[in-house]
């Protein structure tokens, strides 16, 4: 075991110089995807006293990270640590700050924490058998000790899909900001909590939906539960649970959208800036799905659904008809 931990230490030092092979690197990367539990990883104090680390600007432990994440396969989870529990004034013990960007994950009390800032859906698997698929731009508290009543419990900001092992007697609550709770003991269903707003969208089995005025909702597959904060408006709707949970697959979903806000929702995905050439262009309705994670595939579907012509250059994708060209 210390054997094993001090390699780990080693390498992440390594990386941090740039000095790590090809070989070391994939060594790692199999270690943190194979033993995502905290107690595996070097106690954060432990490294905090060594005295012979170079320190690593918050800046550079970025490109570190976004280094690393283009070489990280898309599969179960990468655990995450937040980045800035470690800051020590302006920097960071490369070991640390590279471990907090990778993982993303820390133990708080009873507590871990997740927090998904890549460009792609990741997968926590929890000890109970329960698998979340947690969306770009999302975070996800879980509890590591029953509470009240034995429940298993969760707290949401974003949005994640959940496919809930059941426990006789122990049933799985996802809190939000929004203020909704959803109560289930085994089923897949996706929670959207996104500013004042919040949606549940029941794929399987029963949930019940309550909000902190009382209000309560039980879903049926192929029901959601739409709740406005500033409204406290509980509705219930029938939805295409394909449609409303595509994003797990990588995918954003369309259905009659003006080709203007497609293109605005994929600059904001790739950090693109969008032009038309012709204002009518702007007008097109577009339904389908296009993947977030590859831009050259979504470009490529966006131009045969229409005979575009997509032109990137210095980060702006200029749309235009193919017959001007």
């Amino acid at each position: 075991m210390e054997e094993s931990k001090e390699r780990i230490r080693v390498l992440f030092i390594k990386l941090t110089k740039k000095e790590c092979t090809r070989e070391e690197r994939q060594e790692l990367l199999a270690w943190l995807q194979e033993n995502p539990a905290p107690e595996y990883l070097p106690e954060v104090e432990d490294l905090l006293q060594q005295e012979n680390w170079p320190v690593m600007p918050a800046d550079t432990a970025n490109r570190v990270f976004t280094a690393i994440m283009q070489h990280t396969p898309s599969k179960p989870v990468i655990p995450l640590w937040r980045r800035t529990a470690f800051r020590v004034a302006a920097t960071l013990v490369p070991l640390v700050g590279l471990a907090a960007l990778v993982l993303f994950f820390y133990r708080d009390k009873d507590k871990r924490h997740f927090a998904n800032n890549t460009r792609q859906v990741q997968i926590i698997r929890l000890e109970d058998g329960t698998v979340i698929n947690l969306n770009q731009r999302s975070s996800l508290t879980v509890s590591t000790s029953p509470g009240k009543n034995k429940r298993r419990e969760v707290w949401l900001k974003g949005e994640a899909f959940f496919t809930v092992m059941h426990q006789a007697g122990n049933p799985f609550v996802v809190h939000t900001a929004s203020g909704i709770d959803v109560n289930v003991l085994g089923t897949a269903f996706n929670v959207s909590s996104i500013d004042n707003n919040a949606a549940v969208v029941l794929n399987e089995g029963s949930v019940k939906v309550n909000t902190s005025t009382g209000d309560a909702l039980q879903l049926h597959p192929g029901e959601m539960a739409d709740y406005s904060a500033s409204t406290r408006m509980l509705t219930r709707l029938k939805v295409d649970t394909l449609f409303q949970t595509s994003w797990r697959y990588n995918l954003m979903a369309f259905k009659g959208e003006p080709l203007r806000t497609v293109m605005q929702k994929l600059g904001e995905q790739y950090d693109y800036e969008i032009t038309f050439d012709q204002e009518e262009t702007e007008e097109l309705l577009f339904t389908g799905y296009i993947p977030s994670d590859n831009l050259q595939q979504a470009i490529a579907t966006i131009e045969q659904s229409f005979n575009l012509k997509f032109i990137l250059q210095h980060r702006i994708i200029r749309v235009s008809n193919k017959k001007i060209l």
